[in-house]
């Protein structure tokens, strides 16, 4: 009689168990982590960006467009803020830094100081 009640016991206890955490259950979303153009990954940091991969995401970027490639286009990152200085040859080049940085993901916003030599 006694085994009888232990059994229902801890089957009783299992049942519970196993709802209690059937409910506690959740989804799990697959999140692929961006890359660039260069194919580096941007990995994101409790919902932010890491600087220095935003830094290089948008260095990379810069130098592979091939009408900027062989400018001195220095960038600085602040919290997904990006600062870009340098000098560059024309305004098309200079807009075109700023939206290559503008299209990187994680970036906030860009100051664009690219002097036009």
């Amino acid at each position: 009689m006694q085994a009888a009640k232990y059994t229902l016991g801890m089957l009783a206890t299992l049942l519970v168990s196993a709802a209690l955490l059937t409910g506690c259950e959740r989804e799990r979303q697959s999140i692929e982590a961006p890359t660039d153009e260069a194919g580096l990954t941007i990995a994101p940091e409790k919902g932010m960006y890491d600087d220095l991969n935003i830094t290089t995401a948008v260095s990379t970027s810069i130098r592979a467009e091939q009408r900027l490639e062989n400018l001195n286009i220095q960038v600085e990152t602040d919290k997904g803020d990006v600062r870009l200085h340098g000098n560059v040859a024309t305004e098309e080049q200079r807009q075109l830094a700023e939206a290559i940085a503008r299209g990187t993901p994680g970036v906030h916003a860009v100051n664009n100081d690219l002097e036009i030599q």
